[in-house]
């Protein structure tokens, strides 16, 4: 009787498949888009990587959660309509 010996398994990593590259750059240009005007979150200061509002984040495409919540408390605090709102009262 023989024996098969079988070799080690090795850990090996696959990188995820990089978007195509049309999609590469709808995605820089929502981004930048959204930097350059300040809309949502990119209005806010980000203390995790300490840009200032209006700058992308150190991660590429990517907003911290910190900053997130920062923006979400932040229109938590704001009435929509500010206007309407006084003339009411």
């Amino acid at each position: 009787m023989s024996t098969i010996t079988v070799p080690p398994m090795r850990a090996t990593w696959i990188s995820p498949p990089s978007p195509p590259p049309p999609v590469e750059a709808a995605l820089d240009a929502a981004y930048e888009t959204h930097r350059r005007f300040r809309h949502g979150a990119f209005a806010e200061y980000c203390p995790t990587c300490h840009v200032p509002a209006g700058e992308l984040c150190l991660a590429r495409r990517s907003v911290h959660s910190a900053r997130r919540q920062a923006h979400r408390a932040r229109l938590a605090q704001t009435e929509l309509v500010p206007l309407l709102a006084a003339v009411a009262r």
